[in-house]
């Protein structure tokens, strides 16, 4: 019997963690983590790995580039990549889902979200982070 804390490989993802285990594989990413702009995790993978961890280190990338973007008067910021020694990176690409509603003061509906990615080095990351961000507006929409 296995001490494994994995998943299960028959066990059935949801459409998040389906859209990261796709992209995972086909980009040869070691983890990826989806959050909400607050940093709360919503999919995970693979689950093994420490969402609350994953998600409190992209929270603390959104603040740094929040306040980047406040202090240098930039755009908003669509990515925020860290390198370390290895040329590993932690890759966050930002975007948001729903419907801009009409009238000066009806309520977006829009929400921000955070796909984080841990890319080892010599692996492409943007094509493939594309397609899920992608595929999650489409679940989203």
């Amino acid at each position: 019997m296995s001490d494994n804390k994995h998943k299960p490989e028959t066990a059935e993802l949801n459409p998040f963690e389906s859209i990261l285990s796709t992209m995972n594989e086909a980009g040869g990413f070691t983890v990826s983590v989806l959050t909400s702009s607050e940093g709360l995790p919503i999919a995970t993978v693979p689950s093994s790995y420490s969402s609350d961890l994953a998600a409190a280190m992209v929270a603390l990338l959104q603040r740094a580039s929040n306040d980047a973007q406040c202090q240098l008067g930039m755009a908003e910021v669509d990515e925020v990549t860290i390198r370390d020694h290895d040329h590993v990176r932690l890759v966050c690409r930002y975007f948001t889902v729903g419907h801009r509603s009409v009238g000066a003061d009806a309520p977006t509906g829009r929400t921000r979200l955070i796909l984080a990615t841990l890319v080892p080095p010599g692996c492409y990351y943007r094509r493939v982070t594309n397609q899920a961000v992608e595929q999650i507006k489409q679940l989203l929409s």
